[in-house]
Parts: structure tokens; sequence; C-alpha cells
């Protein structure tokens, strides 16, 4: 118990060593399974959120789960959590409330672009893969994200900043991450999808990120790009 209240106070201090950064044309590179790899992101609106949306570019290793995204707070440890246990298959959780979206698509050998939306006041849910869109589905009723969140990249929080599990933790290269506090029109999803001009995130902004990598997670060039 005292090592995970002291592994929360190290996230939660990290504001103090982070960087703000322009990372257009970088990836997070995560190149093994651990319990110790891992991004910090400070998010630039820390809420309350009233609805959400998250798009990030993924390329994985498909051979494990992977978690995609982890945003904690003092009362969810899953509060906004995209997870991917298998080729096509993603996991969201809102404030504990899971739902599993089947048959997404998902390009071996390439990176994934995927958006998800959340809304409060509905409840309603979706991603979106490479310009494709699940369905709409309730995963809440009335809810709210509140409290200091933290928000972690390369593995998945089990509790409040911490209890990581390395079958959890994601290997590969995570670029591109966005988030707002509002539900993206699908014109701009597409946009971000076919890397069009597209409005940054006012939570979370890939072209001005305030962040601190852990352990061995490294800042690398995109290779997914073409060649001139």
């Amino acid at each position: 118990m005292m090592i995970e209240k002291l592994v929360v106070l190290l996230v939660l201090l990290t504001d103090s060593s982070t960087q703000s950064e322009d990372l257009t044309g970088k990836v997070f590179t995560f190149p093994l399974a651990s319990t110790t790899r891992y991004a910090t992101l400070t998010p630039d609106v820390e809420g309350p959120f009233l609805a959400l949306t998250l798009c990030l570019r993924s390329f994985p290793d498909n051979r494990r789960a992977n978690s995609l995204f982890s945003l904690a707070t003092p009362s969810y440890a899953n509060a906004f959590l995209l997870f991917q246990p298998e080729k096509g298959r993603y996991n969201v959780n809102v404030n504990n409330n899971f739902h599993e979206f089947f048959g997404m698509p998902d390009n071996q050998y390439e990176t994934n672009s995927v958006c998800w939306t959340w809304v409060g006041k509905t409840g309603l849910t979706q991603i979106w893969v490479n310009g494709k869109r699940s369905i709409r589905v309730k995963i809440t009723t009335d809810a709210v994200l509140a409290g200091k969140p933290i928000i972690i990249l390369g593995q998945e929080q089990d509790n409040y900043g911490g209890r990581f599990d390395a079958n959890q933790c994601f290997i590969g290269d995570l670029s591109d991450v966005h988030m707002w506090n509002y539900v993206l029109n699908p014109c701009e999803i597409q946009n971000y999808m076919s890397a069009n001009t597209f409005t940054p995130g006012n939570v979370l902004n890939w072209k001005a990120l305030t962040y601190k990598v852990n352990h061995e997670v490294l800042v690398e060039p995109d290779q997914s790009g073409g060649c001139n």
C-alpha cells in the first residue's frame, strides 16, 4: 500500500519536470512489456468533463492486449479508458462502466487512427477506426468526469495513478494524441483520420503537449509517412 501511494505521489508531482513540446512527426515508442514504461500527460483543461472526444494513432503489437489510453480520477480508476484486447476489438470504460466494440477495422503492419466520443448527458459513446464508425451505444446515465485527472499512455491504471500490470501495458508506437471537452462532428473526425486540417485538442494537443516519459519510453521519428 505504501508503494502504491508513492507511485501516485510521483505521478501527481510530474508537473515540476514536464515539458511542453510540438510532437508533430514524432511518436512515443514503448519497446517492451513492463510496469515501469509510461508517459504522463498533463491536460490543458482539468474538467469536470461533460463530454469528451479522444483521437490517437496506434501501431501496436497485435499479438497481445494493449492499453491505448488511461485517464483516472480519484473516484474511478477507469474514468476514461480505451483498451484493445485483440485485433479489431476495442473496450471503452467511462467511470468504470464498460462496453466492447467488435469487428472494427484494423490494419496489420500499419498505423491505425482511432477516435472515441462520449456525451455525459445522453450516455452515448462511439468509436471510429480508420474512417469507419461503430454504432452509438449507451454506456452511462447523466455522468460527469470530475476530480483531478491522471492521464497515462503505455499502462492501464488499476487505481488512481498506479497498480500497473505488464499484461495490460502497451507495446508499439502511439502518436497524434488529441482530446477535446466536446464531441467532434463527423467531418472533423474524418479530417483527423485523413491527416487533413483539423482543430487541435483543447484538453490534449499533440502540437503543444505537456508530458513526461519514464523508464525508456522513447520519443522517435514517425515512420508511417511516405518518402519524398
